[in-house]
């Protein structure tokens, strides 16, 4: 059996496929949120006339009221995307920071 001409050297950087993990996961959430929303108004628009010939006021007024509920959320929702995009870059920049130097323990293992 030969012996390896190469030694394993240098830090192992596992927090590589945590990383590319949530910009993939931000990623894929923008993209829900302008697909949820361009989906639910062209929706809403192919069922409005069905909407409109709902003969009980009162179900017809608590159907319209839970789409506008349900816009407004989705709309709440992205506006808080970029602050939660923001909080995610800055996680990342400190994990790898941290992993560089002696107080992360340069990738040499924690206590934890």
């Amino acid at each position: 059996m030969e012996k390896p001409l190469y030694t394993k050297k240098g830090q192992n950087f596992g927090a590589v496929g945590a990383i590319i993990t949530l910009i993939v996961g931000v990623g894929v959430s923008v993209l829900i949120l302008i697909f949820v929303g361009a989906l639910g108004g062209q929706t809403y628009n192919l069922v409005e006339p069905d909407l409109d010939n709902i003969s009980d006021a009162t179900i017809k007024t608590s159907v319209k009221s839970g789409i506008t509920s349900g816009f407004q959320a989705l709309e709440q929702t992205g506006d808080y995307l970029p602050i939660i995009v923001l909080a995610v870059v800055i996680s990342l920049v400190l994990a790898l920071v941290l992993g560089f130097t002696s107080f992360g323990a340069g990738g040499r293992g924690t206590a934890l």
